[in-house]
């Protein structure tokens, strides 16, 4: 079948596009050079065999399209409008090759066309008007049929004939006028050849070195594919910190004694906090917390140290900006914490004080697994599921629905590749790239950002693995309902991110959703490996402890590749 569009691929050479369907039709290894250099030498290819489809004239492009046709030797040839925008010289140099292809090889060739002088070379001819067949006999008889002198007016007294005098029921329907063509039997080769289409590792690695061929030559996909998780890795691992440090505060110290400069010297001497000018007075204040030049400050009341050497009650105003209510709460947590080590520190100097009943104990707190509770040690983990699906999922997605855009889908439909066979052949690739994507943020956790690996290095990347083909997968389910690359672009952001970032326990835990968002975060694979990354980057956990996470992703795999072979068509509707 060659279509109008000539579905080549264009960063693919003649050479290699010949080499590409000869696979796809199964043509024997053995034969296959043979047949290029054939298919070269009969359609005049041989000088331009190491060039790109987009670098031809279109007559050249049109004789590639048919020796792509034509490279398994078929007994049969459908042509959807050739010579559409061919100049006359490469139109009538197309039909000497045709005619050839008839006579010597003896093909038998279908064509559509609306070039009436072109059909007049066709042995028979079918008359169609509205999808329906009008007439159908050698073009000579139709001229003498329809008294024309050419098969043009034939048409014409045709499509009159059928549409004015039809309705007066004089003429029997177009079916009854088509001519009976006399049934043959086929040829002893061609009943004998079989159209195997059961899964061939063969067809689906032609078309996984055609994905990684055509990624090579397109510089933005491939600087996509090996780069962007890596520059988002940077953006997102020092972007996006849950921590809360530096935060500037100043003091409206109405009592300026040495335990109120203690006091204050306290929280300067934090890392989480930094000094600025003392406050004048309350205009002062609110001038200068209006424009965000402090996150806190605190008001000292005269007789502060007095008060608290007597044993007195003393308040501490402690005003915060509360337009991020989280980081607020971040600061009145360090605030009250700072005042709870001070009130020690305090006691600590002045034992024969008496000290109120909460003083008779403390709780020690200690962070395991992240002592310091560093932001990094948290985040960065949690960025490489992020990255894997985003990145792998939207750059699978575009790779088969470019070809819907391009037309070179028609190849999937007219050759013997089955829907798997497309499916995985298009997959393994991203899935290479994926692996090799894991390995470069996980140097970058260990290395530039410094989180320690604690667990199994094993159980990580068998769960990668796993988490990549699952993160193809759904970009290839993706692609089976979208049209565009913009629209796979975009779906594939909202499908990915939203679901990864608000369902999946990367800053709240699933067991504090509710609802629908509680199933998706269970149901979602980034969940499970979310857990499987800090187990084994933070906790020090192996197979043992994090099985039950492997499940469900082993059994997304099966799941997301049914659903795209149940949605991929075979065939356009």
């Amino acid at each position: 079948y060659m279509s109008q569009g000539f579905s080549l691929y264009s960063e693919l050479t003649v050479r290699q596009n010949l080499k590409l369907h000869a696979e796809l039709f199964q043509v024997p290894t053995g034969t296959i050079p043979s047949r290029i250099v054939a298919m070269a030498e009969r359609f005049g290819l041989s000088g331009s065999m190491d060039a790109l489809p987009d670098s031809l004239p279109l007559g050249q492009r049109q004789r590639l399209s048919l020796a792509v046709a034509m490279i398994h030797e078929p007994e049969m040839l459908i042509l959807d409008e050739p010579t559409s925008g061919v100049d006359p010289i490469a139109r009538d140099a197309f039909w000497r090759a045709l005619i050839e292809l008839a006579r010597r090889d003896r093909v038998t060739i279908f064509i559509s066309t609306h070039f009436m002088n072109e059909a007049e070379r066709c042995d028979r001819v079918s008359l169609m008007h509205a999808g329906r067949v009008l007439v159908s006999d050698a073009p000579a008889a139709l001229c003498e049929t329809f008294g024309a002198k050419t098969l043009e007016d034939a048409f014409i007294a045709c499509l009159e004939e059928t549409t004015e005098v039809r309705s007066d029921e004089t003429l029997p329907p177009p079916e009854d006028r088509i001519s009976t063509i006399a049934a043959e039997p086929l040829p002893s080769h061609a009943a004998a050849r079989s159209d195997r289409r059961g899964f061939d590792p063969r067809r689906m690695l032609s078309y996984t070195r055609r994905e990684a061929l055509e990624l090579r030559r397109d510089p933005i996909r491939l600087v996509l594919a090996l780069l962007g998780s890596v520059i988002l890795m940077f953006v997102m691992g020092y972007g996006v910190s849950l921590d809360v440090e530096k935060l500037t505060f100043a003091v409206l110290d109405r009592d300026q004694t040495a335990t109120s400069r203690d006091y204050v010297l306290n929280l300067a001497g934090s890392r989480y906090f930094v000094e600025r000018p003392p406050i004048a007075d309350y205009a002062d204040l609110d001038r200068r917390m209006r424009s965000g030049e402090l996150s806190l400050a605190l008001e000292i009341p005269p007789g502060f140290g007095r008060d608290l050497a007597h044993g007195r009650s003393v308040l501490i105003g402690a005003w915060i900006d509360g337009a991020m209510p989280q980081r607020a709460e971040t600061v009145q947590a360090y605030v009250q914490g700072m005042h709870a080590q001070w009130l020690s520190y305090m006691a600590s100097r002045t034992p024969d004080q008496a000290q109120p009943a909460a003083g008779l104990f403390n709780i020690e707190t200690r962070f395991r697994y992240n002592p310091d509770v560093a932001s990094l040690v948290a985040m960065v983990p949690a960025m490489i599921p992020l990255l894997l699906m985003l990145i792998l999922s939207m750059l699978t997605a575009l790779s088969v629905v470019r070809e819907k855009e391009l037309g070179s889908i028609v190849n999937l439909y007219v050759t013997p590749v089955t829907r798997l066979e497309f499916l995985l052949g298009k997959q393994l690739p991203y899935i290479a790239i994926g692996m090799l994507n894991f390995a470069t943020l996980f140097l970058l956790a260990i290395t530039a950002f410094g989180v320690p690996m604690k667990g199994s290095l094993l159980a990580l990347i068998v769960a990668s693995l796993l988490y990549v083909t699952v993160s193809t997968g759904i970009g290839l389910l993706i692609s089976t309902f979208m049209r565009s690359q913009i629209a796979a672009i975009f779906g594939t952001a909202v499908l990915t991110i939203l679901p990864a970032i608000q369902f999946s326990g990367m800053i709240d835990p699933v067991s504090s959703l509710e609802g629908i968002a509680r199933l998706i975060g269970h149901i979602y694979p980034t969940t499970h490996y979310l857990i499987i990354t800090r187990g084994a980057f933070s906790k020090g956990l192996s197979f043992s402890d994090l099985h039950a996470s492997f499940w469900p992703l082993l059994a997304a795999v099966p799941i997301l590749q049914g659903l795209s072979l149940a949605l991929l068509k075979k065939q356009e509707v």
